[in-house]
């Protein structure tokens, strides 16, 4: 005689956590003392996705100990970035060509790595003036603080500007793309010096924002 099921059995909450996928982890590594990358990015980690967001230690000045610092972390920590787990290596190009062979150096070294290579030319800031405006001028960086301070007076570095430009997030990723493509068209490598003004900051909020990893 079958066994009868009861239908009305009620799956208790801590089984269900239990059989819950754990949380992907999203690494994120940035040059320097600046905390400017770590404020903007952790306004993504509200503990309601299927990820979390963390940062590596240390004040690494260059991009190229950068990665290396962030490989060491990866194996460390044991992250699987062939299972959904991703690391991201984040820096400034400056306006300083002579910056362009470490930073060939730290794109090779963090594609054996399965690292992705975010840079912002000249500066992160960049891509908050993208949420305001559309530029294709060359800048330096006190240039692009200059024009950003014109929409949001009291920017200066390591504060948190989500809260006052986050309204404008699907233009900033527009302009984003519209400017690499105007790079690309021109003949400009993204992530070198060269190609200023352009920022690859949009792919990673575009993978934080993505509906794949909404619970």
């Amino acid at each position: 005689m079958g066994q009868r099921v009861d239908k009305n059995r009620k799956i208790s909450k801590d089984r269900v956590r239990n059989n819950r996928k754990p949380k992907n982890k999203i690494i994120i590594a940035v040059e320097g003392k600046n905390k400017t990358e770590k404020l903007y990015f952790n306004n993504f980690d509200d503990g309601k996705k299927s990820y979390s967001i963390m940062f590596t230690k240390g004040n690494d000045p260059d991009p190229l100990t950068l990665v290396k610092r962030l490989s060491e972390e990866i194996k460390r920590i044991g992250l699987d970035l062939t299972d959904g787990d991703i690391a991201y290596c984040v820096f400034d190009t400056d306006d300083n060509p002579n910056k362009n062979k470490i930073i060939t150096e730290a794109k090779n070294l963090a594609k054996k790595n399965n690292i992705k290579v975010i840079t912002s030319t000249p500066s992160i800031e960049l891509c908050f003036l993208l949420h305001y405006e559309y530029t294709t001028a060359s800048m330096n960086n006190e240039k692009v603080i200059s024009k950003l301070k014109k929409y949001y007076p009291k920017y200066e570095k390591n504060i948190n500007i989500y809260d006052a430009i986050s309204s404008y997030l699907q233009t900033a990723i527009e302009n984003s793309k519209k400017l690499e493509r105007y790079q690309l068209t021109n003949n400009k490598i993204i992530g070198t010096v060269e190609a200023n003004p352009s920022t690859e900051i949009y792919k990673i909020v575009e993978e934080l924002l993505n509906e794949k990893y909404n619970i």
